[in-house]
């Protein structure tokens, strides 16, 4: 019995260490370095900072870098893309199935591919259907307004067209005598001017029964209806509607603006409520859906995917960038970075995400339809940047609505012959 028992010990003590060995060799497997790139700033480059760090203390023979150049994001990535040597990860700023997908690698068979929020879940897929990132939240903008600002002018919401958003800009300058600036732009940012103009594209030629989807795919589209389009912002501008500092102005000042109560509404999506709850932790936030453009439409939000991650197809350490995906997909990482910018996540978690002063109007509007955002489904990749530009200088005179339109519309052209071949 003694034999028969010591015999069995040994047994047992074996497989112990069997299995320490398998999971040292598990451990192991996890060894060698990786380059994240991503274009978030402020808060949320310190939380995937952060949480980057937590991925390598679980996996000790892994050493990864997270880099957040800010502005300079998009030409550091094109001059990475031209060169063809990318980061292992890369944030790809709502241009996955578009600029960057010959260079992401399929993520199909990630256990949260079948999770993704289904609004826009195509437009970070590829031509096959395949998944190209990890959408870590979802960006589903709407009218960011403070509460305070509107009460005080007697500006009720929600305002349900471009007429009531008008009328409402006027009443906030007229009753503050000139105090409070209705929409705060940080021009001297350079994509902030774009938001305004991309925004209210989506109620202006994509949400109508009679909309110009299939005209903006195809190539046929009107561009008389730009035009039209841009006279009616470039009138809110001729109106004083928005911040005289305009093209110097940055984030911080809008933030700041939005925080004390000197500017009304902001285009920048929830997040510029947390950012502005750092100079003032009571400014109360309102948020409502985009209004419509057209009598006979309906308010709508946008929708779109907001800070993801892909993998470069080509990277040497695939295993190890999927596992850091993984990591960053468990809910209670998803929790965190959403929470910090009051957004939605952008796959289903089984842990719930607090999205703070956003919550009641979410749901409050619950019924109200979503649309991807405009120039991401709606313009061939490479029009952003003149979209900021002619904006730009059609405020300061130096180009009319008539060349803003003729602008866009050659740019709209080449890229889709360029996109064609």
């Amino acid at each position: 019995m003694k034999r028969k028992l010591l015999g069995i010990l040994a047994v047992v003590t074996l497989i112990g260490t069997m299995g320490v060995n398998v999971s040292a060799g598990e451990s192991e497997q996890l060894e060698g370095s990786l380059t994240i790139y991503t274009n978030c700033v402020g808060v949320q480059a310190d939380i995937i900072k952060e949480l980057n760090e937590e991925f390598m203390k679980e996996n000790p023979g892994v050493e990864s870098e997270v880099v957040a150049p800010g502005a300079d994001y998009e030409n550091i990535m094109k001059v990475k893309m031209a060169s063809k040597d990318m980061p292992d990860i890369f944030c790809t700023h709502g241009w996955a199935n578009v600029r960057y997908v010959d260079f992401l690698l399929p993520l199909n068979d990630m256990e949260w591919a079948d999770s993704i929020e289904p609004t826009f879940k195509e437009l970070i897929s590829d031509d096959d259907g395949n998944l190209l990132v990890l959408p870590v939240d979802q960006n589903k903008w709407g009218l960011v307004y403070n509460k305070e600002v509107l009460e005080e002018c007697g500006v009720e919401v929600p305002l349900k067209n471009i007429d009531d958003f008008m009328n409402a800009l006027e009443q906030i300058k007229t009753a503050s005598n000139g105090e409070i600036i209705p929409m705060h732009i940080a021009g001297g940012d350079s994509w902030p001017i774009g938001q305004i103009f991309d925004q209210l594209a989506t109620p202006a030629f994509t949400t109508s029964d009679d909309n110009d989807q299939e005209a903006l795919l195809d190539g046929s589209f009107d561009w008389n209806k730009w035009t039209d389009f841009v006279s009616v912002i470039q009138s809110m501008y001729d109106k004083g509607y928005f911040n005289s500092d305009i093209f110097t102005a940055k984030y911080a000042d809008s933030a700041e603006a939005f925080a004390t109560g000197k500017a009304a509404f902001c285009w920048y999506g929830n997040s510029i409520v947390d950012e502005a709850r750092k100079i003032n932790p009571d400014v109360q936030a309102g948020l409502q859906p985009l209004p419509a453009w057209y009598e006979d439409d309906d308010m709508s939000f946008l929708n779109g995917e907001q800070t993801a991650f892909g993998i470069w197809k080509d990277s040497e350490n695939i295993d190890i960038a999927k596992a850091w995906l993984d990591f960053m997909a468990r809910g209670e990482n998803i929790k965190k970075f959403c929470e910090s910018e009051s957004m939605l996540p952008g796959i289903n978690t089984d842990v719930p995400v607090d999205v703070g002063f956003a919550t009641e109007y979410y749901d409050e509007f619950a019924d109200i339809r979503s649309f991807p955002i405009f120039d991401r489904a709606f313009l061939p990749n490479g029009m952003w940047d003149l979209i900021c530009k002619d904006a730009a200088d059609m405020f300061t005179g130096t180009i009319t609505p008539e060349q803003y339109s003729l602008d866009m519309q050659n740019e709209y052209e080449r890229l889709l012959e360029a996109n064609e071949d």
